[in-house]
């Protein structure tokens, strides 16, 4: 199954998905940061795992820094921001697959 790992909220009604694929490239997960600091996306569990097991939290801290999204000066303070936003995410179920 091809899990969703983050949310868009446009174009409505059903907005846009990211899996995997999408994931890999860096590129990509700069534009659902953008997205996310703006509310308009949100990262699953799924996203979440994918993003520390595939990039590291140093990639991802870069990636954070080329996007602006979470606030912070080192790489302990965003591995922190980063492991309450993870607390707090949920599962995503797919509106394409229903």
């Amino acid at each position: 199954m091809n899990e969703v790992l983050a949310f868009y909220k446009y174009p409505e009604p059903n907005g846009r998905e990211y899996f995997k694929d999408d994931f890999t490239n860096p590129n990509t997960v700069v534009e659902v940061f953008d997205y996310c600091q703006i509310l308009l996306a949100y990262i699953t569990k799924a996203g979440w795992k994918f993003l520390v097991d595939h990039y590291g939290y140093e990639k991802m801290f870069e990636l954070n820094i080329t996007s602006g999204w979470i606030d912070c000066n080192s790489l302990s303070e965003y591995k922190a921001a980063v492991g309450s936003l993870k607390h707090i995410a949920f599962a995503a179920v797919s509106t394409h697959n229903a």
